[in-house]
């Protein structure tokens, strides 16, 4: 396994591979780090934010990023459209001198594509009805792979309000089909009455 050193982006939900997500670069430090990945190839992950005190700034779990898109806001802060690219897993962080992030860890394989089994159509058709109540989360994707089981998945994994720990044993699973049944769980699981 291949160790390497990225500029870690710590935000408040995960992006997987394929996700998108726009993120406002509001300090001078992560402004450098975004030039260094365009005239470096410095490589920009981004990881769920901790609040506790850990050695890590963020959970361990996150992904390696591309910037499809950028602008500078009125306000002079610049902002990015990001795309997850490879699912990435933190070993260790430090703080350079500006303050941003650095970390060290290895590429974990993604999660393989899968034909949406017949019994999970329900998760694609309630992403789509999703997208339309929220539709700043829709117009990100051009073309949704609503049969891809393991996009529909990650997609949820990137949108639903889980306690980090459980996002974090999902996204380190080998495929997604654990993080499926999860989902159908929760869409399907009636509700409590008091």
């Amino acid at each position: 396994m291949h160790r390497m050193t990225v500029a870690l982006l710590p935000i408040d939900s995960p992006v997987l591979p394929e996700g998108r997500k726009e993120l406002r670069m509001v300090t001078p430090g992560q402004s450098r780090v975004v030039a260094e990945h365009f005239r470096e190839r410095l490589p920009l992950a981004v990881c769920v934010q901790r609040d506790d005190q850990q050695d890590l700034p963020c959970y361990p779990f996150g992904s390696l990023i591309n910037i499809l898109d950028f602008h500078q806001l009125d306000d002079g802060c610049l902002s990015l459209v990001i795309e997850g690219v490879h699912r990435f897993k933190v070993s260790k962080a430090w703080a350079a001198a500006d303050g941003v992030w650095m970390g060290e860890g290895i590429i974990k394989s993604n999660w393989p594509a899968l034909p949406m089994p017949g019994q999970f159509e329900l998760l694609s058709e309630a992403l789509v009805k999703l997208f339309e109540v929220r539709p700043e989360l829709g117009e990100l994707y051009a073309n949704p792979h609503l049969d891809d089981a393991c996009w529909v998945g990650q997609r949820w994994l990137e949108i639903l309000p889980l306690l980090e720990q459980d996002a974090q044993e999902l996204i380190s699973a080998p495929d997604c089909r654990r993080t499926l049944n999860y989902v159908m769980s929760l869409i399907l699981e009636p509700e409590v009455s008091s």
